[in-house]
């Protein structure tokens, strides 16, 4: 397996953790959940998430970009 950067998702919010998780899994992926660093007023969590393919990392953003899932 190669290694590819991981895929941020900033100021994810609680109420999206969910639907996070469910999208990550679906392109058999993993994520990790950390404190934003960089913005001090952020509300949610930052997840790093990583995906065994790029393809699979290309879905999983378009999939989390999409309008309506904001």
């Amino acid at each position: 397996m190669e290694e590819f950067e991981p895929v941020l998702v900033r100021n994810v919010r609680h109420s999206d953790l969910e639907r996070l998780c469910k999208s990550v899994k679906t392109y058999a992926g993993c994520y990790v959940l950390k404190d934003p660093s960089a913005e001090a007023e952020a509300s949610g969590l930052d997840a790093h998430c990583w995906f065994p393919s790029r393809d699979d990392s290309v879905l999983f953003q378009l999939q989390w970009s999409a309008p309506g899932h904001d």
